[in-house]
């Protein structure tokens, strides 16, 4: 039944997207470049004398090529409820969403389906490829692990969808959540040796950025072997918080009426 009412919704956010094609071109292409813009700026660094230590050019746009790929699993399954958690508070009609014989979350996440954003997962794809192409091709026991940890890196956002989303029936006003996401993932997106022991601690095991594409990436080149697995630990246990925490503030909802 799930799975019908998903593809039901698909089916209508793709035909509404088509009906607006020059729009949704254009959102996609957008989003394309703005996920290329700090890969470029990486590209320079390199083809300017400069590197990050330890790591070959292919080797960190590799990282930011998982990353990108990561939101692009997420962003158009995920991160859509934020959008639609906060625009059904704020007009008073999230209590549409309670009256469905579905679980309030799971109507909150398929109602904000995106396509638009399977953009990223374009753009991550052409620049996973390219830096691919200049490494030796991982193994099978590499791209195994790779899986797994790619699995955790898409968990870690749809957690963190829950936490920005929740956020929203309390503070209605925090309407730059998105600002928020940047800047707690951003660190993410660069090689975690680069930062200082205690840095990485942080970004380890206190705002577990690092799991999202560092971790995968190592995996990917057969740096961390298969204790890297560690990571599904904290990606699952950062889920449960989130759906926790989302439930929490679901029930301090007080309706357009409260």
């Amino acid at each position: 039944m799930r799975e019908g009412l998903f593809g039901a919704v698909i089916r209508t956010k793709f035909a509404e997207q088509m009906a607006y094609r020059s729009h949704f071109i254009i959102s996609v292409i957008m989003l394309v470049i703005g996920d290329l813009v700090v890969p470029l700026v990486t590209l320079l660094v390199y083809k300017s004398g400069a590197s990050f230590p330890g790591w070959t050019m292919h080797e960190a746009l590799l990282i930011q090529a998982v990353f990108a790929l990561s939101k692009g699993v997420a962003f158009p399954i995920f991160f859509g409820m934020v959008g639609t958690t906060l625009g059904h508070v704020r007009e008073g009609t999230f209590d549409l969403l309670l009256l469905r014989p579905r679980p309030v979350m799971l109507m909150a996440m398929i109602t904000g389906f995106d396509p638009d954003d399977f953009g990223r997962l374009f753009s991550g794809t052409v620049l996973f490829v390219y830096a691919l192409s200049g490494m030796a091709m991982p193994g099978g026991e590499s791209w195994l692990q790779f899986g797994l940890l790619f699995l955790a890196s898409v968990t870690m956002l749809c957690a963190v969808s829950l936490f920005l989303s929740g956020m929203l029936f309390r503070w209605v006003g925090s309407s730059r959540v998105f600002d928020i996401f940047d800047a707690f993932t951003s660190f993410g997106m660069y090689p975690g040796t680069i930062f200082s022991k205690s840095m990485q601690n942080v970004l380890t095991y206190v705002l577990p950025v690092g799991l999202i594409a560092f971790v995968p990436a190592e995996a990917l080149l057969g740096r961390s072997g298969w204790e890297g697995l560690w990571a599904l630990l904290p990606a699952a246990g950062f889920l449960l918080l989130g759906m926790v925490y989302w439930n929490r503030m679901l029930r301090g909802y007080t309706s357009a009426g409260g």
